[in-house]
């Protein structure tokens, strides 16, 4: 099992977004040291509360800071950008990366965002697709014309700068819906589940699994679960400390309800219409009893961890330790708790496979 940390990029009171940025680049710093092996960067666009609108910016940065840890988008959204620069970019971070970037894909969610870009967001699903086409040729370094419903492409020229990682940096997918679930499933790509119940995650790691197979693939774990978590120095201590900051970050489901109960969304987002109202309608005793959250001391967080990894096949845990505006010196604590007392605890998981054998190549590190 992998560890990742999703780390969320919002602005503080009394605080400058230069100071933002550099404490973010500051805690990138710090989990690679107590052993985090995946950072991940959201993108967003004219949302003052996630101020990122380029997640492949932010890997440049923190890629010149460390030196072992990977780095992914969570995601690229494909719909929003011409798919030959964001094959280009993507190649260029391969170099700056010293061949540590995975490749993050997704269609978008947000209305407002796909408002600004003049982009029906009904068709968001068919320019992912179009555009992950033209992505793979171009890393494949072909010469070709594609002439699409959305975009032309010339490639007259050889990829500049050439890959690092062969045949192709690994590719990464939120996937949610079910068909989602089976096109990630059909190429075999790794996929992200954000604030999932375990019983959902099954369900879909079991259908997954079914189209994995039916493609030739074999059968390998591949669902990174996303969680929020908090490390404190007791259980009571966490609950008290984490509360406000969690309850401020969970109203992003309200924000997400407040899309569907307009009618923003789309059909094609059918899973988001269901799923947000339920995340919102929860309590924080029913967020923190039903596991979708993980907060403790580093003995409960280690056995809730151990927990949920007993229910499902994990390739990844993808955590996020910044709970809404929660103090940057909080946050890092928190980090350090789990890098000295949890990541002990849970060391089992950690060397080896999901059925206990010693850890080999994995294959988060290898292409897609």
């Amino acid at each position: 099992m992998r560890l990742a940390i999703w780390s969320t990029t919002t602005p503080r009171q009394n605080s400058t977004h230069e100071e933002l940025f550099r404490r973010q680049l500051d805690e990138i710093e710090l989990a690679e040291r107590i052993g985090i092996d995946q950072i991940w960067f959201y993108e967003h666009h004219l949302n003052p509360s996630a101020p990122v609108p380029s997640p492949n910016l932010l890997i440049a940065a923190a890629a010149q800071r460390t030196g072992r840890i990977r780095f992914a988008s969570m995601v690229n959204i494909l719909p929003f950008r011409n798919p030959l620069l964001v094959a280009e970019e993507a190649a260029l971070l391969d170099n700056l990366t010293g061949g540590r970037l995975d490749m993050g894909i997704g269609r978008g969610l947000r209305p407002p965002e796909f408002d600004a870009f003049d982009i029906d967001q009904q068709r968001s699903r068919e320019m992912f697709l179009e555009a992950f086409d033209v992505i793979r040729r171009v890393w494949a370094d072909e010469e070709f014309e594609h002439r699409g419903r959305y975009w032309t492409v010339r490639k007259n020229g050889p990829l500049a700068p050439p890959l690092v990682q062969k045949p192709h940096p690994p590719f990464l997918v939120s996937a949610q819906s079910e068909d989602s679930l089976r096109w990630a499933a059909q190429y075999d790509i790794p996929f992200a589940q954000i604030d999932s119940v375990v019983e959902q995650a099954r369900r879909d790691q079991a259908l997954y699994r079914e189209v994995q197979i039916a493609h030739g693939h074999k059968p390998a774990p591949r669902l990174y679960l996303m969680r929020e978590i908090y490390v404190g120095e007791s259980d009571r201590q966490a609950r008290a400390e984490a509360r406000p900051y969690l309850l401020q970050y969970w109203e992003l489901w309200n924000r997400y309800t407040q899309f569907t109960d307009g009618g923003r969304l789309p059909d094609s987002y059918d899973f988001w219409r269901r799923q947000a109202p339920m995340l919102h309608a929860m309590d924080f005793d029913q967020i923190v009893a039903n596991d979708i959250v993980i907060l403790g001391s580093p003995e409960t967080v280690a056995e809730t961890i151990v927990r949920i990894a007993g229910q499902l096949e994990l390739m990844g845990l993808a955590m996020i330790f910044k709970l809404g505006a929660m103090p940057y010196d909080t946050v890092e604590h928190s980090m350090r708790l789990f890098g000295e007392e949890v990541v002990p605890r849970i060391r089992h998981l950690l060397d080896g496979d999901c059925d206990g054998n010693p850890a080999t190549a994995s294959p988060a590190l290898q292409p897609a």
